[in-house]
């Protein structure tokens, strides 16, 4: 039939095409997590900085978390789901008091007290203190991201321009 054009192999290139798409993701991949394991070192620097490191619990919580395609680059709390990274981050506003049991290990060891029952004593009086008066923001992921951006974008790209040559 006139103006008909086969291609024999076609599922070949189709085949290896989809390798190399594959191939530039995974390199794509790569650079956005070690971005993030880059973000989350700077963010460990900037909470030593501005001082919001007592018992180290935020600091070790950074993790950068890769399921398939799915990257997440975050400070998560594992123990009690309730995190308060965003807290130390935005600060909290007043209004509602924050949970006694997460401030009392804060309160033992900021103030080096040696009993645990004043630990909970001064951690229900910081709490009712929050309440009332709220914190101040000690952002530490956002500066750390925003420092890293460019790096991540230039790996990213680097790494997908080393694939398609």
């Amino acid at each position: 039939m006139a103006g008909e054009i086969q291609l024999e192999g076609l599922d070949k290139v189709l085949k290896a095409l989809s390798k190399c798409d594959r191939e530039i993701q995974d390199a794509a991949l790569e650079g956005v997590e070690a971005g993030g394991m880059n973000i989350i070192a700077d963010a460990k620097d900037n909470l030593r900085a501005n001082g919001s490191v007592v018992t180290g619990l935020l600091r070790e919580s950074g993790r950068v978390i890769r399921k398939g395609d799915d990257i997440t680059v975050g400070f998560f709390d594992t123990t009690n789901k309730t995190g308060y990274a965003e807290y130390v981050e935005y600060g909290r506003p007043s209004g509602k008091m924050p949970p006694v049991e997460t401030l009392k290990a804060w309160a033992y060891k900021k103030f080096q007290l040696n009993d645990w029952k004043e630990a909970a004593s001064m951690a229900w009086a910081m709490a009712k203190t929050i309440a009332k008066q709220g914190t101040q923001p000690h952002a530490f992921f956002g500066p750390a991201v925003k420092k890293n951006y460019n790096k991540i974008t230039k790996a990213v790209r680097d790494a997908v321009r080393k694939k398609i040559r």
